[in-house]
């Protein structure tokens, strides 16, 4: 199975930062990734905004991510990746996708255990 790696991002790019916060990112990038960590970008989509948490979580899905690198993600959308079996990263916040995702494919990206952003007074919401 291909791996299916998605970022929520400051930008389209793989040279744009990693976004501090999931489901306020302005992009989500995905990488697909082979079985010689070779990689690509498979996608970036626009985020719109969302009514609810599980929505940015379900798009992920829909698109076959496997995992996602994250700088920060609430309690739900957590338990959704978790509930969806999609594995999640604490990622670099001020690095580069790129580097990002090199540090996952390295090992050098610790598996989170919880979430990081704990109410509406973090991060704006």
């Amino acid at each position: 199975m291909k791996r299916v790696i998605g970022i929520p991002a400051n930008g389209p790019e793989l040279s744009d930062t990693i976004s501090e916060h999931f489901g306020h990112c302005n992009y989500f990038v995905g990488v697909a990734v082979d079985e010689y960590n070779g990689y690509e970008k498979a996608f970036s989509s626009r985020n719109e905004g969302h009514s609810g948490c599980m929505e940015p979580v379900m798009a992920m899905k829909q698109k076959n991510v496997t995992d996602m690198i994250v700088g920060g993600i609430g309690g739900r959308p957590f338990i959704g990746c978790q509930q969806l079996g999609i594995k999640l990263h604490q990622g670099v916040i001020g690095s580069s996708l790129e580097d990002n995702i090199q540090y996952l494919l390295d090992g050098k990206l610790k598996p989170m255990s919880g979430s990081t952003c704990g109410g509406s007074n973090q991060h704006g919401h």
